[in-house]
C-alpha cells in the first residue's frame, strides 16, 4: 500500500519502520526535517511540504496536539487538498472538539476520514503492539485494517462516527491517571505505616489488581527507570484532555482536578521529565518527607 506519513516523534518513527518494514512504500513528512531523512536509506521517500503526502491510498498523521494538528492540517486548508480517494487516519490523541472538527471538514470537502488513537508506549509503536481504537466509515475503516493489524496487537470498531475513537481515549487515559494517582497514594499510606514498599505492591498485584497497569506502574514507582519513554509532564496532557473534554460535554470530573492539581505540585518538584509512573513516586517522598524543603508533617 501507497501510505504518506505525517508527525515522525517517538511514536511516529516507530510505526514508520514498522510499515517500511511490512513492505508498504512510505512518503513522509516532519516539522524537523532531520526526522523524516533518517528514513531515506531504507526507501521512503521525503516530502518537502505536507501537501505533498496526499496522494497516497492513507494518510497517517502523528502529531503531538491540538496545537500541532492546527498548524499542519487546519491552518494550511490541508483537508481541503485532501483527495477524494484518500484516507486521511488521524491516529494522534487530539481533543474530542478537535476530532470533531477534523471530522467535518473532511466532509465538507468529500474525503475519507478515520481517527484510531493508540494505547502504548514508543517501544510498543516499534513491534507492533500497540492497542488501537479506531472510528469512521465502514469503507474508511476497511482500507486502514491492514495497517491496523501490522501496527497493533489488536484494534476496536469503536463507530462509525469518527470522534468517538477521540472520546475513548481520552476516557480511557483519564482511567489510566486515576490508577497511577491511587496506586502512588496507597503505597504512600502503606510506607507511612511501615509497610516495606515493594512487600505491599507484591501483595496487591498478587491479588485483585493484577492488570498490566497496577503491575508496570507500580513497579516503576519505585524503581524510577532513568530513561522515560513517557514523561510526566506528558500525562499531564491526558489529564487536561480529560479535563477539557469534561467541560466540553459538561460532565463533572471532580477527581480530574485532584489528579492535576497533584501533576502540578510533583512538575514544580522537578518529577515533570520522569516516567509518569513518578507520580506515585512524588506522592510517596512527599508524605515519607524525603521532598527537599518539606517537613516530614505536611502532606
Amino acid at each position: 500500500m501507497k501510505i504518506g506519513f505525517i508527525g515522525l516523534g517517538q511514536m511516529g518513527r516507530g510505526m514508520v519502520s514498522r510499515l517500511i518494514d511490512s513492505g508498504h512504500q512510505l512518503t513522509v513528512w516532519n516539522r524537523t526535517r532531520a526526522g523524516a531523512d533518517a528514513f531515506m536509506p531504507r526507501g521512503a521517500v521525503v516530502a518537502e511540504a505536507p501537501h505533498q503526502v496526499l496522494a497516497n491510498d492513507v494518510v497517517i498523521s502523528m502529531l503531538a496536539d491540538d496545537a500541532a494538528v492546527q498548524a499542519v492540517w487546519i491552518s494550511t486548508d490541508l483537508t481541503q487538498k485532501m483527495p477524494a480517494a484518500t484516507v486521511h487516519l488521524n491516529m494522534a490523541s487530539v481533543s474530542l472538539r478537535m476530532g470533531e472538527l477534523l471530522d467535518r471538514l473532511h466532509l465538507q470537502h468529500g474525503s475519507m476520514y478515520v481517527s484510531a488513537p493508540v494505547f502504548g508506549r514508543p517501544e510498543f509503536a516499534a513491534r507492533g503492539a500497540l492497542d488501537i481504537v479506531a472510528a469512521g466509515a465502514p469503507a474508511a475503516i476497511a482500507r486502514c485494517e491492514p495497517l491496523f493489524n501490522v501496527l497493533g496487537r489488536r484494534w476496536f470498531n469503536v463507530a462509525a462516527e469518527a470522534p468517538r475513537a477521540n472520546a475513548v481515549k481520552v476516557a480511557r487515559n483519564f482511567l489510566l491517571a486515576s490508577i497511577i494517582d491511587g496506586f502512588g497514594e496507597a503505597l504512600a499510606l502503606a510506607e507511612k505505616a511501615g509497610v516495606d514498599p515493594q512487600v505491599f505492591y507484591d501483595i496487591v498485584t498478587s491479588t485483585a489488581m493484577n492488570s498490566n497497569s497496577h503491575k508496570n506502574y507500580g513497579q516503576w514507582m519505585l524503581d524510577n527507570p532513568a530513561d522515560p519513554t513517557f514523561t510526566l509532564r506528558l500525562g499531564m496532557k491526558d489529564v487536561e484532555l480529560a479535563l477539557q473534554t469534561a467541560d466540553y460535554l459538561n460532565v463533572p470530573l471532580p477527581m480530574a482536578e485532584l489528579i492535576r492539581q497533584h501533576h502540578q505540585e510533583a512538575i514544580a518538584h522537578g518529577y515533570g521529565e520522569r516516567d509518569w509512573a513518578a507520580l506515585g513516586t512524588y506522592l510517596m517522598d512527599s508524605a515519607a518527607g524525603r521532598i527537599v524543603g518539606q517537613s516530614r508533617s505536611s502532606k
